[in-house]
């Protein structure tokens, strides 16, 4: 799954390459225009029928395996996580059996600030280890900012916590490991996100 998902993002920025073309050709001639946009378009097509092609596959590859099926459908229960964060997750967690909790993969998406340590003080600003995988620390951001927007209890988080004078980009990467801990929830209790404000009277 790992190399199907590295050559899919490979794909999606050849095509992001490809399309800023059409931003750069009203400065050539008619004829030269229309050649390299004919040229893009055709190249365009091929990689979207790749792109398809890949996505097809990591499709059945969940399907062959009942268990990553039934923890993608749990993690993509959660608002805010999508299909590609969920798979992600899958491949750099091996679904699941390399942390063993939330806090470990945020060390690792480099969204779990520690002290920083000077001599013998350990007060002081805070920092992320430069090692993180920026790919999951990237897909973690968007969900951050979509749960935000779509989920009434971080997003409700969200305003208090500013409201207070708290730093919008701190309150942000709470809001990542919030949704971190809610995937590791999910996937420990083996039952989909479940919205406990719907019910809330």
């Amino acid at each position: 799954m790992r190399l199907l998902y590295t050559h899919r993002e490979k794909i999606i920025k050849s095509i992001s390459q490809y399309e800023k073309e059409f931003e750069n050709t009203d400065f050539l001639p008619r004829e030269i225009q229309k050649e390299i946009l004919k040229s893009t378009n055709s190249i365009l097509k091929s990689l979207h029928a790749n792109l398809k092609k890949i996505e097809d596959r990591l499709g059945v590859i969940l399907k062959e395996h009942a268990a990553m099926e039934k923890n993608f459908k749990l993690i993509t229960s959660i608002p805010g996580i999508g299909k590609q964060t969920a798979l992600y997750l899958m491949i750099v967690t091996k679904n699941f059996t390399a942390f063993k909790e939330a806090r470990q993969v945020a060390c690792y998406a480099g969204v779990a600030p520690f002290p920083y340590q000077s001599g013998s003080s350990i007060n002081g600003r805070t920092k992320v280890n430069n090692l993180a995988d920026k790919k999951l620390k990237s897909l973690l951001n968007m969900c951050a900012l979509s749960a935000n927007k779509y989920d009434i209890e971080l997003k409700e988080y969200f305003q208090r916590k500013v409201g207070e004078g708290k730093n919008k980009m701190l309150v942000l990467n709470n809001i990542r490991n919030k949704l971190l801990a809610r995937v590791f929830a999910v996937i420990n209790r083996q039952e989909p996100y479940v919205n406990l404000r719907k019910y809330a009277a």
